[in-house]
């Protein structure tokens, strides 16, 4: 009896090393792929910059010799009191129209084409390519940009939401990290100090910059689909003005401050949403209005 109980014992230690080294293994192998997809989004927004770097370059050169632009005619020639021209027939030169600038994010588009949008909210982490895949909203729930599994994820645009035709609403899911990655810092919104600082964000398509300014930022949560309540998550086009309204109304007496931003049927949204745990299925919310845009860009395609 004592020798099988022994026996017992030996079989339950070397299953629970076994178990162990294998946990070992597991965490190791998910460093090093949180490394290798941190060095990957590092790689991504050094080429970004370095485009930015060089459009801004192109930009402020002006016609990218720096020299004036000067009319068509004979600018040697002189000219004598008879020749100037009334100044009802004074002829301008026409606005020299701003050149297109080169996408920062194309090579990570043209990397991967589940890629939607580059999201990007300067002075903080969040800084990182936007995944779409209507056939599967999930898939990179848990996958990195590569496609590997990873724990962060990916920022998800949720299924619903469209860039082409553009939709009211552009909701973005993230995961909310305990490291700060991904919407791992978006609560900081809690603060309104915070907020004012960073109430610029900032979206790159394809063909453009969109900007975005915070309207509201509130805590809700995920309802059952017979609870009767404004449901941020199911909004993504107003085509009236009641719709507008109804979602309009709710966000603004949801949010934690007054923002001093305010918005009007046929303005553009963009909503950011990560897990919280004040209830179950809860979510921390921010809504911005899209405002002036930025750069457009050159084909690249």
């Amino acid at each position: 009896m004592n020798s099988l109980k022994s026996k017992i014992s030996i079989i339950l230690g070397v299953v629970a090393v076994v178990c162990l080294i294998a946990g070992m293994i597991i965490f190791a192998g998910q460093q090093i792929a949180d490394r290798e997809s941190e060095a990957l989004i590092e790689s991504m927004q050094a080429q970004a910059q370095q485009r930015q770097d060089e459009n801004s370059e192109l930009i402020s050169g002006g016609d990218i010799s720096g020299e004036p632009i000067v009319s068509s005619g004979n600018v040697n020639s002189e000219i004598s009191g008879n020749d100037i021209p009334d100044s009802d027939n004074t002829s301008t030169n026409p606005p020299v129209d701003k050149p297109l600038a080169d996408n920062p994010y194309q090579d990570s588009f043209l990397a991967n084409e589940d890629m939607a949008a580059w999201l990007k909210i300067e002075g903080t982490r969040i800084d990182y390519p936007v995944m779409w895949t209507p056939e599967n909203e999930t898939y990179y729930l848990y996958k990195n940009f590569e496609g590997k599994e990873d724990q962060n994820g990916s920022l998800l645009l949720d299924t619903d939401s469209s860039l082409n035709p553009l939709t009211t609403n552009l909701i973005i899911h993230g995961h909310n990290m305990r490291d700060g990655d991904m919407f791992g810092t978006l609560t900081d919104y809690e603060n309104p100090d915070y907020c004012k600082q960073h109430n610029i964000i900032s979206l790159y398509t394809e063909d453009c910059e969109r900007r975005y300014e915070v309207v509201a930022v509130f805590r809700s949560q995920v309802y059952k689909k017979t609870d009767q309540v404004f449901k941020f998550y199911k909004f993504f086009q107003a085509d009236t003005d009641t719709e507008f309204d109804d979602f309009y109304t709710n966000i603004k007496k949801l949010s934690l401050y007054d923002t001093g931003v305010t918005a009007e049927f046929g303005d553009h949204f963009i909503t950011l949403s990560t897990c919280v745990y004040h209830v179950e299925q809860g979510r921390f919310v921010v809504v911005a209005k899209e405002i002036e845009p930025g750069d457009s860009y050159k084909s690249f395609r």
